[in-house]
């Protein structure tokens, strides 16, 4: 019974020694796993690539200018020229000057309003003749009348109409003269503008009552343009030479209004366009079209040219002065170090974020090193575990070996 409990001893512990042996191999497995990953994360580490800061000269250059009268010239480019006697670069340079520019705009929830009020207008001069027997004029061939104010159609219409041009009420009643046009329309005119129509000096302005008219844009009164204006006359030719092709520029009927210290201006079209577009009717000013509306006023504007020059160079080969081909006026360089701020601090916030992504992608490495480190040095505590495991039981081993040596050979001398 001793010698067969100490062989099944014998036998449970060869199986402990060859699973201690098997997990060993298995920490060491696992250890060359993680010193792999290590490996990687190491070349990880060599591949990232350390963000350069930029350096100011990297946007610094020379930069050449000129006084020419009241403009700052500033030279942008210069190429020297080989095969010219008489000039030896091609310079591009500038300057900034204030140019009466036409702006289009559109103005979003507008809040036009369309009213009944007196508009102005004018009268061909040579639509207007005058009998000097009767001592009376005529438009189109129809006869100017004397204004009668206990005529209530005229008088009405009359009232209106100075609501809108006040200067015609301060006229003399004796002055005023009315007709019906040709499209059926009651018109007002003094008698000192027939006189200049009829003696071919001038239009004459004429006067009626219109429904649809604009009144307001907004909280700012709407006026009709005004062609006598020398202001006004040179904001509506500068549009119309910018946008030719617009609404604006084809319009006989144009409004002006002044809003924040700027004249506005917009046809009568875009306006009625706008004031009909309200959703609710019960709301004509509310939540209506965008309305396309213009002004022109002295825009700050680059002017750029090239020509080809003269430039003298000093012993150096900077240049010191130049003249240009259409001139001969010589200008004495300003030679200045320039450096692009905007560039630079373009630059500067790229490397504060390139960096701040490779401080990232460092941490992330040192967190991922540590974590293996952590696993391998736990694995090398189990394994040292195991070692000492391993020796006790091999101590053990021989020890029960030795039992069975002697089991065996105590068995056999019995049959001696």
């Amino acid at each position: 019974m001793g010698m067969a409990a100490s062989q099944a001893r014998y036998l449970g512990l060869t199986a402990r020694k060859t699973n201690v042996e098997y997990e060993g191999q298995q920490i060491n497995q696992a250890r060359t796993a993680l010193a792999n990953q290590s490996a990687n994360t190491f070349n990880e580490l060599l591949a990232l690539e350390v963000p350069t800061s930029p350096s100011t000269q990297d946007y610094t250059t020379l930069q050449y200018s000129y006084q020419d009268g009241t403009y700052a010239e500033t030279i942008t480019e210069m190429t020297e020229i080989t095969n010219d006697p008489n000039y030896n670069y091609l310079i591009t340079h500038y300057h900034y000057a204030d140019v009466f520019t036409g702006v289009k705009n559109n103005l979003s929830n507008p809040q036009v309003l369309l009213d009944t009020a007196g508009v102005q207008g004018t009268i061909d001069r040579t639509a207007v003749t005058y009998d000097d027997v009767n001592d009376s004029y005529s438009v189109n061939g129809i006869p100017a009348q004397q204004y009668d104010p206990l005529i209530e159609g005229q008088r009405t219409n009359f009232e209106k109409i100075c609501q809108n041009y006040p200067d015609l009420a301060k006229e003399e009643p004796e002055n005023i003269l009315t007709y019906t046009d040709t499209d059926g329309s009651v018109k007002f005119t003094t008698r000192s503008e027939l006189e200049k129509a009829a003696a071919g000096t001038a239009d004459a302005l004429n006067y009626t009552v219109e429904s649809g008219v604009p009144t307001y844009v907004g909280n700012a009164e709407v006026t009709a343009y005004d062609p006598t204006d020398p202001d006004q006359k040179a904001a509506y030719e500068e549009i119309c030479d910018e946008f030719p092709t617009d609404n604006f520029a084809s319009s006989n009927s144009i409004y002006t209004w002044e809003f924040q210290g700027r004249r506005y201006y917009a046809s009568l079209e875009d306006l009625t366009a706008a004031a009909i577009s309200a959703q609710d009717p019960s709301k004509p000013t509310e939540l209506q079209n965008k309305l396309v509306n213009y002004y022109a006023e002295n825009v700050e504007t680059k002017i750029e040219r090239t020509q080809r020059a003269f430039v003298d160079l000093d012993e150096s080969g900077r240049p010191q002065s130049i003249r240009y081909e259409d001139s001969t006026a010589t200008f004495a360089l300003k030679t200045e170090t320039i450096t692009d701020e905007n560039a630079y601090d373009d630059a500067m916030n790229q490397y504060n974020y390139d960096m701040q992504v490779y401080e990232k992608k460092i941490a992330d490495i040192n967190a991922k090193t540590e974590k293996i480190q952590e696993q391998d040095r736990t694995l090398e505590l189990r394994l040292r575990q195991l070692d000492t495991e391993q020796e006790a039981l091999q101590t053990e081993m021989e020890a029960v070996k030795k039992v069975i040596d002697k089991n065996i050979e105590s068995t056999f001398k019995t049959f001696e």
